[in-house]
């Protein structure tokens, strides 16, 4: 079943980044002590974003969680506050990124990362549709851990 979910959660991805017209999408939920940790990406750029985000302790999605709030960087490679140089140096050669936190029952679980090669500004309605998005990824991810559950012999996950 993981790999199926993994499948699932790769596939989803695509689809959201090809939707919403950037060069990829990636997914950082929170674990049991409360980092937040890479489950997958569109490509190995996302992949190096989501890494150099957990190595550093920095970046967008980390601020997103931090703030509970969207997080839209026009150029990562820019100084702070409007970038995020020390991520953007492992993460190359992504430049812009929408952090959106992702919430279920009013606790956030996680953070959806879209982002470009190019620099770019993320405007009012990408911010709109970019909270949409990360809507419909908790829906994802509640359906993938009920399958897990319905799946599992009693008395485990």
């Amino acid at each position: 079943m993981a790999s199926d979910a993994s499948s699932v959660l790769e596939n989803v991805l695509t689809g959201m980044a090809g939707l919403f017209g950037v060069d990829g999408a990636a997914l950082m939920l929170l674990d049991a002590q409360d980092r937040l940790r890479a489950i997958g990406a569109t490509d190995d750029d996302g992949v190096l974003l989501e890494s150099a985000q957990e190595y550093v302790g920095d970046g967008p999605a980390i601020a997103s969680a931090a703030s509970g709030g969207l997080v839209a960087i026009q150029d990562l490679h820019a100084d702070r506050p409007l970038g995020f140089p020390h991520v953007a140096v492992h993460a190359l050669p992504v430049r812009a990124v929408l952090s959106v936190p992702l919430v279920e029952g009013g606790e956030l679980i996680g953070v959806l990362d879209f982002y470009a090669r190019a620099g770019h500004v993320w405007d009012r309605t990408e911010v709109e549709a970019g909270y949409r998005l990360g809507e419909l990824m908790v829906i994802v991810l509640q359906v993938l851990a009920e399958n897990r559950t319905d799946r599992a012999p009693s008395g485990q996950l």
